[in-house]
């Protein structure tokens, strides 16, 4: 792992919106190596009654495709409504950056799957602005 890369934060929080289980789990020990407490939801609805009951979060990473229910893009406009200057990273093995580009959020980043962990503490770093 790049050094630059270990050093981007420490005791940041962010919450991860994914429908599968395992990639939540990846993304929090990838995150975990350079100093990010996560906490993994897995429906769009558990992640409105996260996002809904504080902005704790410096950051969000949402997949798109959340199965059943509104897609990440509907979470991710919700929680520029709770905190419009939250940092969003949308996750997608399925949509790329022209979906992205059309309905995501101003100044959102975007990581296709799969990533490796640099790939994904850089794409974490743009969207932190720490760049």
């Amino acid at each position: 792992m790049a050094a630059a890369a270990r050093n981007i934060s420490t005791n940041r929080r962010a919450l991860v919106v994914d429908d599968e289980h395992h990639i939540c789990e990846l993304i929090a020990e990838m995150l975990g190596e350079i100093g990010f407490e996560l906490e993994c939801v897995r429906s769009d609805q558990e992640a409105y009654r996260r996002l809904s009951r504080a902005a704790d979060f410096e950051l969000l990473l949402v997949d798109v495709n959340l199965g059943a229910g509104t897609t990440g893009f509907d979470v991710a406009r919700f929680a520029r409504q709770m905190a419009p200057d939250l940092p969003i990273l949308y996750v997608s093995g399925q949509t790329g950056r022209d979906s992205f580009k059309a309905f995501g959020v101003p100044g959102a980043g975007f990581i296709a799957k799969p990533f490796t962990m640099d790939e994904l503490h850089q794409a974490v770093r743009e969207a932190l602005g720490e760049a």
